[in-house]
Protein backbone atom coordinates (compact mmCIF):
# COMPACT_ATOMS: atom_id res chain seq x y z
CA UNK A 1 0.00 0.00 0.00
CA UNK A 2 1.67 3.37 -1.07
CA UNK A 3 1.14 7.12 0.45
CA UNK A 4 1.14 8.38 3.32
CA UNK A 5 -1.09 7.22 6.08
CA UNK A 6 -4.57 8.98 7.13
CA UNK A 7 -4.05 11.71 10.15
CA UNK A 8 -7.14 13.43 11.87
CA UNK A 9 -7.63 16.98 13.43
CA UNK A 10 -5.92 15.87 16.21
CA UNK A 11 -2.93 14.46 14.60
CA UNK A 12 -2.95 17.49 12.08
CA UNK A 13 -2.86 20.14 14.90
CA UNK A 14 0.06 17.94 17.11
CA UNK A 15 2.18 18.30 13.77
CA UNK A 16 1.89 21.64 13.16
CA UNK A 17 2.41 22.51 17.15
CA UNK A 18 5.74 19.80 16.85
CA UNK A 19 6.83 22.41 14.05
CA UNK A 20 6.52 25.78 16.33
CA UNK A 21 3.18 26.50 15.05
CA UNK A 22 1.08 28.57 17.10
CA UNK A 23 -2.54 27.41 18.05
CA UNK A 24 -4.13 29.18 20.82
CA UNK A 25 -7.52 28.11 20.39
CA UNK A 26 -7.85 24.11 20.08
CA UNK A 27 -11.46 23.72 18.71
CA UNK A 28 -11.21 26.95 16.65
CA UNK A 29 -7.98 24.91 14.51
CA UNK A 30 -10.63 21.85 14.77
CA UNK A 31 -13.23 24.18 12.29
CA UNK A 32 -10.48 25.54 10.65
CA UNK A 33 -9.04 22.15 9.56
CA UNK A 34 -12.73 20.36 9.50
CA UNK A 35 -13.77 23.16 6.76
CA UNK A 36 -10.59 23.60 4.65
CA UNK A 37 -8.44 20.80 3.20
CA UNK A 38 -4.81 20.27 5.25
CA UNK A 39 -3.02 19.92 2.18
CA UNK A 40 -4.58 23.33 0.27
CA UNK A 41 -4.70 25.47 3.39
CA UNK A 42 -0.73 24.61 4.87
CA UNK A 43 1.08 23.49 1.87
CA UNK A 44 -0.50 26.04 -0.17
CA UNK A 45 -0.01 29.33 2.01
CA UNK A 46 2.71 28.04 4.74
CA UNK A 47 5.81 29.16 2.67
CA UNK A 48 5.82 33.36 4.04
CA UNK A 49 6.05 31.88 7.34
CA UNK A 50 8.84 29.03 7.65
CA UNK A 51 12.06 29.70 9.10
CA UNK A 52 13.30 26.57 7.82
CA UNK A 53 12.37 24.06 5.57
CA UNK A 54 15.58 21.73 6.10
CA UNK A 55 16.12 19.10 7.54
CA UNK A 56 12.58 19.85 8.68
CA UNK A 57 9.79 22.59 8.55
CA UNK A 58 10.07 25.29 11.30
CA UNK A 59 7.85 28.14 11.45
CA UNK A 60 8.97 31.68 12.77
CA UNK A 61 8.12 32.63 15.84
CA UNK A 62 4.83 34.23 16.34
CA UNK A 63 3.46 32.36 13.50
CA UNK A 64 -0.16 30.87 14.01
CA UNK A 65 -2.87 28.94 12.47
CA UNK A 66 -4.78 31.90 12.33
CA UNK A 67 -2.41 34.26 10.21
CA UNK A 68 -2.40 31.00 8.10
CA UNK A 69 -6.06 30.95 7.98
CA UNK A 70 -6.27 34.52 7.52
CA UNK A 71 -3.99 34.87 4.36
CA UNK A 72 -5.85 31.94 2.94
CA UNK A 73 -8.90 33.50 3.52
CA UNK A 74 -7.75 36.31 1.77
CA UNK A 75 -6.51 35.27 -1.24
CA UNK A 76 -10.14 33.84 -1.79
CA UNK A 77 -11.50 36.90 -1.30
CA UNK A 78 -8.74 38.11 -4.20
CA UNK A 79 -9.37 35.23 -6.65
CA UNK A 80 -13.59 36.15 -6.21
CA UNK A 81 -12.54 40.27 -7.10
CA UNK A 82 -10.29 39.18 -9.89
CA UNK A 83 -12.75 36.59 -11.29
CA UNK A 84 -15.13 39.04 -11.78
CA UNK A 85 -13.62 41.37 -14.00
CA UNK A 86 -12.09 38.21 -15.99
CA UNK A 87 -15.59 37.40 -16.87
CA UNK A 88 -16.43 41.26 -18.08
CA UNK A 89 -13.02 40.82 -20.33
CA UNK A 90 -14.39 37.30 -21.66
CA UNK A 91 -17.53 38.35 -22.65
CA UNK A 92 -16.00 41.19 -24.43
CA UNK A 93 -13.39 40.00 -25.89
CA UNK A 94 -15.85 37.19 -27.54
CA UNK A 95 -18.18 39.41 -28.72
CA UNK A 96 -15.66 41.45 -30.69
CA UNK A 97 -13.89 38.16 -32.02
CA UNK A 98 -17.06 37.23 -33.37
CA UNK A 99 -18.51 40.10 -34.58
CA UNK A 100 -15.39 41.09 -36.64
CA UNK A 101 -14.73 37.46 -37.80
CA UNK A 102 -18.22 36.81 -39.30
CA UNK A 103 -18.15 40.50 -40.66
CA UNK A 104 -15.77 39.37 -43.45
CA UNK A 105 -16.03 35.19 -42.92
CA UNK A 106 -19.46 34.76 -42.78
CA UNK A 107 -21.50 32.97 -39.68
CA UNK A 108 -20.36 29.90 -39.94
CA UNK A 109 -16.90 30.81 -41.65
CA UNK A 110 -15.00 29.58 -38.49
CA UNK A 111 -15.16 25.42 -40.06
CA UNK A 112 -13.18 26.80 -43.07
CA UNK A 113 -9.36 26.67 -42.12
CA UNK A 114 -8.43 29.36 -45.25
CA UNK A 115 -10.53 32.05 -43.55
CA UNK A 116 -7.54 31.94 -41.34
CA UNK A 117 -3.90 32.74 -40.96
CA UNK A 118 -3.52 28.94 -42.48
CA UNK A 119 0.70 29.62 -43.45
CA UNK A 120 2.69 26.12 -42.60
CA UNK A 121 3.59 26.77 -39.21
CA UNK A 122 0.16 28.09 -38.20
CA UNK A 123 -1.57 24.78 -39.84
CA UNK A 124 -1.43 22.44 -37.44
CA UNK A 125 -2.77 24.26 -34.49
CA UNK A 126 -5.95 25.69 -36.50
CA UNK A 127 -6.94 22.60 -37.79
CA UNK A 128 -6.71 21.36 -33.90
CA UNK A 129 -8.99 24.24 -33.06
CA UNK A 130 -11.62 23.93 -35.93
CA UNK A 131 -11.47 19.97 -34.13
CA UNK A 132 -12.00 21.20 -31.03
CA UNK A 133 -15.15 23.50 -32.01
CA UNK A 134 -16.51 20.50 -34.38
CA UNK A 135 -16.55 18.17 -31.05
CA UNK A 136 -17.70 20.51 -28.84
CA UNK A 137 -20.80 20.96 -31.10
CA UNK A 138 -21.35 17.69 -31.55
CA UNK A 139 -20.97 16.71 -28.06
CA UNK A 140 -23.67 20.06 -27.14
CA UNK A 141 -26.03 20.43 -29.70
CA UNK A 142 -28.51 17.64 -27.85
CA UNK A 143 -27.96 19.43 -24.55
CA UNK A 144 -27.72 22.90 -25.43
CA UNK A 145 -31.53 24.77 -26.37
CA UNK A 146 -29.28 27.53 -28.30
CA UNK A 147 -27.95 24.72 -30.37
CA UNK A 148 -30.96 22.94 -30.90
CA UNK A 149 -32.78 25.62 -32.67
CA UNK A 150 -29.58 25.98 -35.27
CA UNK A 151 -29.55 22.10 -35.96
CA UNK A 152 -33.52 22.22 -36.18
CA UNK A 153 -34.20 25.10 -37.89
CA UNK A 154 -31.07 26.01 -39.79
CA UNK A 155 -29.47 22.73 -41.44
CA UNK A 156 -27.51 22.64 -38.42
CA UNK A 157 -25.43 25.77 -39.03
CA UNK A 158 -24.58 27.15 -35.88
CA UNK A 159 -23.35 31.40 -36.00
CA UNK A 160 -20.11 32.25 -34.18
CA UNK A 161 -22.15 34.33 -32.40
CA UNK A 162 -23.23 31.34 -30.89
CA UNK A 163 -20.92 28.47 -30.61
CA UNK A 164 -18.02 31.19 -29.35
CA UNK A 165 -19.91 31.69 -25.86
CA UNK A 166 -19.38 27.58 -25.49
CA UNK A 167 -15.53 28.14 -26.06
CA UNK A 168 -12.79 28.38 -22.93
CA UNK A 169 -11.20 31.60 -22.68
CA UNK A 170 -8.32 29.65 -24.41
CA UNK A 171 -9.59 28.37 -27.20
CA UNK A 172 -10.68 32.27 -28.15
CA UNK A 173 -6.97 33.16 -27.01
CA UNK A 174 -6.16 30.73 -30.08
CA UNK A 175 -8.95 31.78 -32.64
CA UNK A 176 -7.82 35.36 -32.07
CA UNK A 177 -4.38 34.34 -32.77
CA UNK A 178 -4.75 32.55 -35.63
CA UNK A 179 -7.12 34.95 -37.08
CA UNK A 180 -5.81 37.02 -40.38
CA UNK A 181 -3.90 40.26 -39.88
CA UNK A 182 -6.86 42.68 -41.20
CA UNK A 183 -9.10 40.91 -38.46
CA UNK A 184 -6.57 41.03 -36.12
CA UNK A 185 -6.35 44.38 -36.51
CA UNK A 186 -9.74 45.39 -35.98
CA UNK A 187 -10.19 43.72 -32.67
CA UNK A 188 -7.04 45.25 -31.14
CA UNK A 189 -8.14 48.77 -32.53
CA UNK A 190 -11.15 48.06 -30.33
CA UNK A 191 -9.13 47.46 -27.00
CA UNK A 192 -6.74 50.11 -28.52
CA UNK A 193 -3.43 48.29 -28.64
CA UNK A 194 -0.99 46.32 -30.92
CA UNK A 195 -2.39 43.41 -31.98
CA UNK A 196 0.61 41.53 -30.49
CA UNK A 197 -0.39 43.07 -27.10
CA UNK A 198 -3.70 42.03 -27.40
CA UNK A 199 -2.69 38.49 -28.21
CA UNK A 200 0.09 38.47 -25.20
CA UNK A 201 -2.92 40.21 -22.77
CA UNK A 202 -5.21 37.81 -23.98
CA UNK A 203 -2.95 34.61 -23.08
CA UNK A 204 -2.29 36.01 -19.43
CA UNK A 205 -5.20 36.67 -18.32
CA UNK A 206 -6.87 33.04 -19.75
CA UNK A 207 -3.94 31.53 -17.55
CA UNK A 208 -5.13 33.88 -14.34
CA UNK A 209 -8.90 32.95 -15.01
CA UNK A 210 -8.24 29.35 -14.72
CA UNK A 211 -6.19 29.94 -11.95
CA UNK A 212 -8.72 31.15 -10.47
CA UNK A 213 -11.34 28.95 -11.41
CA UNK A 214 -9.59 26.46 -9.99
CA UNK A 215 -8.89 27.74 -6.59
CA UNK A 216 -5.50 27.78 -6.87
CA UNK A 217 -3.64 29.80 -4.84
CA UNK A 218 -3.28 33.54 -6.63
CA UNK A 219 -1.53 36.45 -4.80
CA UNK A 220 1.59 35.04 -6.04
CA UNK A 221 0.05 34.34 -9.65
CA UNK A 222 3.08 34.35 -12.14
CA UNK A 223 2.75 33.85 -15.60
CA UNK A 224 5.97 33.38 -18.13
CA UNK A 225 5.22 35.73 -21.10
CA UNK A 226 6.09 39.41 -19.58
CA UNK A 227 3.60 41.86 -20.67
CA UNK A 228 5.52 45.23 -22.17
CA UNK A 229 6.70 48.29 -20.33
CA UNK A 230 3.77 50.30 -20.03
CA UNK A 231 2.78 54.10 -18.87
CA UNK A 232 2.08 53.15 -15.68
CA UNK A 233 5.48 51.54 -14.57
CA UNK A 234 6.74 54.74 -14.97
CA UNK A 235 4.09 56.81 -13.33
CA UNK A 236 4.51 54.61 -10.34
CA UNK A 237 8.57 54.54 -10.35
CA UNK A 238 8.66 51.25 -10.25
CA UNK A 239 12.70 50.52 -10.16
CA UNK A 240 14.21 48.87 -13.92
CA UNK A 241 16.16 46.27 -13.72
CA UNK A 242 17.67 44.98 -17.21
CA UNK A 243 15.45 47.42 -19.01
CA UNK A 244 12.44 45.99 -17.64
CA UNK A 245 10.26 47.39 -14.00
CA UNK A 246 11.05 45.00 -10.97
CA UNK A 247 6.99 44.72 -10.57
CA UNK A 248 4.19 44.68 -13.24
CA UNK A 249 5.59 42.48 -15.72
CA UNK A 250 4.79 39.07 -14.91
CA UNK A 251 2.71 38.76 -11.36
CA UNK A 252 -0.29 40.10 -10.00
CA UNK A 253 0.25 43.85 -10.53
CA UNK A 254 0.78 42.92 -14.47
CA UNK A 255 -2.57 41.03 -14.33
CA UNK A 256 -4.20 44.27 -12.66
CA UNK A 257 -2.81 46.07 -14.99
CA UNK A 258 -3.84 43.96 -18.27
CA UNK A 259 -7.24 44.42 -16.82
CA UNK A 260 -7.03 48.01 -16.96
CA UNK A 261 -6.56 48.02 -20.62
CA UNK A 262 -8.83 45.31 -21.57
CA UNK A 263 -12.06 46.66 -18.82
CA UNK A 264 -11.89 50.13 -20.13
CA UNK A 265 -14.21 51.37 -17.57
CA UNK A 266 -12.55 53.55 -14.88
CA UNK A 267 -15.52 53.33 -12.77
CA UNK A 268 -15.56 49.20 -12.55
CA UNK A 269 -11.66 49.47 -12.36
CA UNK A 270 -11.70 52.24 -9.65
CA UNK A 271 -14.44 50.16 -7.84
CA UNK A 272 -12.36 46.76 -7.73
CA UNK A 273 -9.32 48.69 -6.80
CA UNK A 274 -10.97 50.18 -3.36
CA UNK A 275 -12.21 46.64 -2.75
CA UNK A 276 -8.67 45.03 -3.05
CA UNK A 277 -7.39 47.84 -0.80
CA UNK A 278 -9.81 47.04 1.68
CA UNK A 279 -9.38 43.38 1.72
CA UNK A 280 -5.28 44.20 2.21
CA UNK A 281 -6.29 46.48 4.80
CA UNK A 282 -8.48 43.91 6.85
CA UNK A 283 -5.19 41.15 5.97
CA UNK A 284 -3.26 43.56 7.84
CA UNK A 285 -5.15 43.53 11.00
CA UNK A 286 -4.88 39.77 11.14
CA UNK A 287 -1.16 39.51 10.55
CA UNK A 288 1.25 39.92 13.64
CA UNK A 289 4.22 37.29 12.57
CA UNK A 290 4.43 38.42 9.16
CA UNK A 291 3.36 41.94 7.59
CA UNK A 292 0.88 43.13 5.00
CA UNK A 293 3.83 44.49 2.68
CA UNK A 294 5.44 41.18 2.64
CA UNK A 295 2.12 39.65 0.91
CA UNK A 296 2.16 42.80 -1.58
CA UNK A 297 5.39 41.90 -2.63
CA UNK A 298 4.55 38.78 -3.73
CA UNK A 299 1.75 40.20 -5.18
CA UNK A 300 3.93 41.95 -7.09
CA UNK A 301 2.22 45.11 -6.05
CA UNK A 302 4.16 48.66 -5.50
CA UNK A 303 3.27 50.96 -1.89
CA UNK A 304 1.89 52.99 -4.38
CA UNK A 305 -0.13 50.76 -6.54
CA UNK A 306 -3.59 52.44 -6.25
CA UNK A 307 -2.10 55.02 -8.23
CA UNK A 308 -2.09 52.83 -11.48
Amino acid sequence: MSGKCFTDYEGQIEILKSRGLIISDHQKAIEILSFENYYRLINGYKDLFLATTEPTETYKKSSSLSEIHALYRFDETLRIQFLRAFLIVENRLKAIVAYEFTKIHGACGYLDATNYDYIPKNQKEINKLIGKIQRLITSKSSKDRRLQHYVTNHNGEIPLWVIINLLTMGNVSKFFKFMKAQEQNEVARRFSLPPNTVNNYFNNISLARNSCAHGERFFSFRFNAEIGVLPEHSSLQIPMKQGKPIQGVKDLFAVLLIVKYLLNDPEFFEKMKAEIAQSLEDLKGELECITVEDVMDKMGFPNNWQEV
